[in-house]
């Protein structure tokens, strides 16, 4: 990783003095332009920086990624086990640093970081294989403004650590349309609700003591009122994990199974018609982080492309002087960047309250394109080296086909981005209006 003590104005002059030519030949003279670039007040909504205390942030969790868990990462691809202990001192440093579930309103003991602060926080714990969850799994948002018993049973042992929940919404009959092709019902029994249905692709699935289900509760109105989300206990009569699905990624998301489950009506969040609603609500808020963890996972990436450029030498050259090669990282470079900064313009958006749908969309189609389009060009670069498993790079080419499929398949996504084109014409994608 680059010094972080060498300042932003020195890099920027060795790029100028780079880019500049070292000879009168390799000049070409800069044209004066003052005449012709106009000169208006840049509109708020348009500017944006960083403020100091969240650069401050990135830094802090950037050295954490360096020095804790990097090392980590090579005994996670030696296949070497990860102790508890260890993920618990990790856990209690981060609970140190004051980085604790990041999410979480200060009132629940939580860090209670805003969309643009969750995302550089997010760039930079994506940078390494080993780490997810050691800052603590936020609840379901809906809990937040649940009673005070559902508080005590679910939202308070989540925030603890003591126990873990899983999002229990896509079905065998498919994920891209999980109102319509819904098949799991809840039916009303007097202070009870009686499950029956099919779960598939539950992340942490086969380890979570809870599982938020959503269930058909009116099959005629469906995700217009007809769709309750209820807190499942592990161990509930009916409630049965079939199996975990292995995938190329190596993650395993498990198969659940309800049949005639009785589950409490206190275990309903919310209205039996508001299962829909709090559903998307997750969604949402998960698309704008793949634009971070696109950023964080392609940023790594593209680094250890740059070192092995400058250091493998072939026909007397070292490859990165290669023309080929040279446009393989500035394509990768290019792709990153207007990732990154779509993605901090939305966090900053979603800040300030403004409705980000439409952006979510398309970050996250871009976001994970760029995946993998820059694990597959710095796996080229890295040539069989990059195929094996002595490097990260396999597992993170693995990970990223991943996203084009989750959090709604990139296919819905562009039909969402061309029907708001189609009713709003040009203006959907213009800041200022």
């Amino acid at each position: 990783m680059s010094d972080e003590g060498t300042s932003q104005e020195s890099r920027l002059d060795e790029i100028a003095a780079a880019t500049s030519g070292a000879s009168a030949e390799g000049r070409v003279a800069s044209a004066d332009t003052s005449a012709v670039v106009p000169d208006f007040p840049i509109p708020a909504s348009l500017s944006f920086d960083i403020p100091e205390d969240l650069r401050m942030l990135q830094l802090t969790v950037r050295r954490f990624v360096r020095e804790e868990l990097m090392p980590l990462e090579k005994r996670v691809l030696a296949e070497e086990f990860v102790s508890r202990e260890e993920y618990d001192r990790l856990r209690q440093k981060v609970r140190g640093m004051g980085l604790w579930l990041l999410t979480v309103p200060k009132e629940y003991g939580g860090a209670d970081l805003g969309a643009l602060s969750q995302v550089l926080v997010m760039e930079e714990t994506s940078k390494v294989l080993v780490g997810q969850g050691l800052f603590g799994v936020a609840p379901p948002g809906a809990l937040y403004r649940g009673t005070p018993e559902q508080k005590d049973k679910f939202l308070y042992p989540i925030l603890r650590g003591e126990k873990t929940w899983c999002f229990a919404l896509t079905e065998p009959t498919g994920g891209s349309d999980p109102a319509g092709n819904m098949q799991t019902t809840a039916i009303r029994d007097g202070d009870n609700w009686v499950i029956n249905g099919r779960k598939v692709f539950i992340t942490g699935g086969d380890s979570a003591d809870f599982a938020l289900v959503f269930a058909l509760t009116d099959r005629e109105k469906r995700q217009h009122g007809g769709i309750g989300a209820f807190m499942v206990e592990k161990g509930t009569s009916g409630f049965t994990v079939v199996r975990t699905i292995p995938t190329m990624g190596g993650l395993s998301p498990a198969e659940l199974d309800f049949q005639d489950c009785v589950v409490p009506d206190m275990n309903r969040l919310g209205g039996s018609d508001e299962g829909f609603a709090t559903a998307q609500r997750t969604l949402g808020a998960a698309r704008m982080q793949i634009g971070a963890r696109a950023v964080g996972m392609s940023e790594r990436l593209l680094e250890m492309g740059i070192e092995y450029a400058k250091n493998r030498v072939a026909f007397g050259k070292p490859i990165g002087e290669r023309q080929a090669v040279q446009f393989m990282l500035a394509d990768c470079a290019i792709e990153i960047n207007a990732c990154r900064w779509m993605t901090y313009r939305s966090a900053a958006k979603y800040e300030r309250g403004e409705d980000t749908r439409l952006e979510d969309s398309i970050i996250k189609v871009y976001a994970s394109e760029i995946m993998g389009n820059v694990a597959d060009r710095v796996l080229q670069v890295h040539g069989g080296w990059g195929y094996t498993r002595e490097l990260p790079i396999e597992r993170f080419f693995r990970i990223a086909r991943l996203w084009r499929i989750v959090e709604g398949p990139n296919e819905v996504h562009r039909w969402v981005i061309a029907r708001a084109l189609l009713r709003f014409g040009i203006g959907a994608l213009r800041p200022v209006n």
